[in-house]
């Protein structure tokens, strides 16, 4: 089924290890809210009001920090582009990560990785 119109890239960036999805990050909203912030502080100061609080960033000096600490758990972090919409995202990650994640690994820039693959041994 084609819809007509077409879906916007977003782009992601994606915790994950061994037990599963840790985080995901949709990286244009945050961007967003940022440079709304930043706008509304313009005003604010040439106003000689108070600045709001800048909103939070993503955490990803924590998340490589945690990832090196926590190595046995073979984390992974990727930054990548999707059709997919975060809940959408968040969804197939939960039901069957495998297919995503190998997607990922494929099409996405690595940030981070303790991840090694198992060569399987067959019996000749």
């Amino acid at each position: 089924m084609s819809s007509s119109r077409k879906k916007k890239t977003k782009h992601y960036l994606a915790m994950w290890d061994m037990q599963g999805l840790e985080c995901l990050y949709d990286v244009d909203l945050h961007m967003n809210r940022y440079d709304e912030w930043n706008k509304q502080k313009v005003v604010a100061i040439l106003k000689d009001e108070r600045v709001s609080d800048q909103p939070q960033g993503i955490p990803l000096q924590m998340m490589i920090l945690r990832a090196k600490f926590n190595s046995q758990r073979a984390y992974e972090i990727y930054e990548f582009n999707s059709t997919m919409g975060y809940k959408e995202l968040t969804k197939v990650f939960n039901d069957d990560p495998q297919p995503v994640v190998e997607w990922i690994r494929e099409n996405g820039k690595k940030v981070y990785s303790d991840y090694v693959k198992q060569n399987r041994k067959t019996i000749a």
